[in-house]
């Protein structure tokens, strides 16, 4: 098959916790061809971190076999929060993090001292290792390396370096939770500033802006015409978020999910955010305001369904009998407090042990539709819902949290690879004169009688119960 001159493409780098992705699609977001991978932490270094020299490699092999099939007009990457590289010139100086890492206890016990308060940067200091925690512990174990440090890079734009663009900050990026943004008087934190870390971020570019050509060295090795654009790129739950803004969805209440499971919702007053209840406040690709909920629903199901597997129609019909039973799974199964304080590493299962595959995966389903709710509730979501991501394919989630959400319209997204067609979108944007027609929907039932609607409720009333008050 020969190259199609006629309708240039973008390739999205997709740089996930769980998963590497290479997307090919066109500019008004239809997706063409997709690659994925594992992505595997090294654990030889001198803490738990991203293999940056593999990650680079399998893009340009795989940048290199679609080249031959489609003509690339522009390359974006796209990335996870809590990542980022310390960079001289377009090296690494240290290995870029896991926000998994376990940082030394001395390092915990400092940092909660220095962290910057909620009102600024609107996220605790549980759960995922901050940008600003890494940063301290990079600054007080490797104090040389760090001091050789030119340039912070988040691992979008560390990509978009990489493959020739020039180094660049991006607001979605930055504001992802990281601790190293003040998202209310957008500046660098009140901790970037007292640390004089601040003089390592570079300038501010919009997420679809172009940041240069492909470099002649990424030319040769993927066949990329030297005119290929390269994109500052975004942060990856904002690129999905950006989807629905060019659908002219932009006021729906957007369930990201995957590892973890995000919900958007705009127009909430920053008030409402509650630091202890895994609300977040996220900056979109415009700069705009988005209340958010930030917790790891997609780690605790794998979790509670101890790799089980189950079809759809077994879960379904299992359902009616946990309820019955009133089995149910209290959160937290990770260390992380998510919806509850004080349930970190204390989840566990009451009523009787599930049985079977379809028992333990229903068991699963009703955590994580319980949690979304929840996450609903808190966000005072009232219009249309869409689940986007890695729930989308799982139809018992779906149909419980539209049973739990009568009012409201719930649907679920067709495509599995929302976080990278919506970076894909960011190419040539502002050119277009309507909205994009490549989000496709489809709406979601509610639980059947026989499925256990009419126990779902009640028992969602006894999951808040117990999960608020553990003892």
């Amino acid at each position: 098959m020969t190259t199609s001159e006629a309708s240039p493409r973008i390739a999205v780098l997709d740089i996930g916790k769980t998963n590497l992705k290479l997307l090919v699609a066109s500019e008004d977001g239809w997706p063409l061809e997709t690659y994925s991978i594992p992505n595997v932490p090294n654990t030889a270094g001198p803490y738990l971190a991203y293999d940056l020299a593999g990650l680079e490699e399998w893009f340009l092999d795989t940048l290199a076999v679609v080249t031959q099939r489609h003509t690339i007009g522009a390359v974006i990457a796209t990335a996870h929060g809590c990542g980022a590289v310390l960079v001289d010139g377009d090296e690494p100086v240290l290995p870029m993090m896991d926000y998994d890492a376990v940082s030394p206890p001395e390092i915990d016990q400092a940092y909660a001292r220095i962290a910057p308060a909620y009102d600024e940067v609107f996220c605790g200091i549980s759960g995922a290792m901050r940008l600003g925690k890494q940063l301290l512990w990079q600054e007080s174990a490797y104090p040389a390396e760090f001091a050789r440090a030119k340039t912070y890079l988040t691992t979008a734009q560390y990509f978009a370096l990489r493959l020739g663009g020039c180094a660049a900050s991006e607001i979605s990026q930055l504001a992802a939770q990281s601790h190293i943004w003040d998202l209310f008087h957008h500046q660098p934190s009140s901790l970037m500033r007292e640390r004089s870390w601040d003089h390592l971020l570079p300038e501010r570019a919009s997420a679809g802006a172009v940041l240069g050509r492909v470099s002649e060295t990424v030319a040769k090795r993927t066949g990329l015409a030297r005119s290929t654009e390269i994109l500052c790129g975004v942060h990856d739950s904002n690129a999905n978020l950006f989807r629905y803004k060019a659908a002219g969805m932009a006021d729906t209440s957007i369930l990201s999910t995957g590892t973890w499971m995000i919900g958007f919702q705009r127009g909430l007053a920053l008030d409402k955010l509650d630091a202890a209840r895994g609300m977040v406040l996220n900056i979109d690709v415009d700069g705009e305001n988005v209340p958010s909920t930030l917790i790891a629903t997609g780690r605790e199901y794998d979790l509670i369904g101890r790799d089980h597997d189950a079809s759809d129609a077994a879960v379904l019909t299992a359902l009616p009998s946990l309820l019955a039973l009133g089995t149910l799974a209290l959160p937290s199964f990770v260390g992380d407090d998510g919806l509850f304080p004080g349930a970190a590493h204390r989840g566990r299962i009451i009523g009787r042990l599930p049985e079977t595959p379809a028992d333990w995966r229903g068991l699963a389903v009703l955590y994580a539709a319980f949690s979304a709710n929840r996450c609903l509730d808190a966000l005072g979501s009232s219009k249309h819902i869409v689940i986007d991501g890695g729930f989308a394919a799982n139809l018992p989630f779906a149909r419980a949290l539209a049973t739990l959400r009568p009012s409201q319209s719930v649907s679920v997204s067709q495509s599995r690879d929302g976080t990278a067609l919506g970076a894909a979108l960011l190419w040539r944007r502002f050119s277009r004169t309507i909205p994009v027609s490549s989000v496709v929907l489809e709406a979601v039932t509610s639980l059947g009688e026989d499925e256990g609607k009419r126990t779902l409720s009640a028992a969602y009333q006894s999951w808040i119960s117990f999960s608020e008050h553990p003892s």
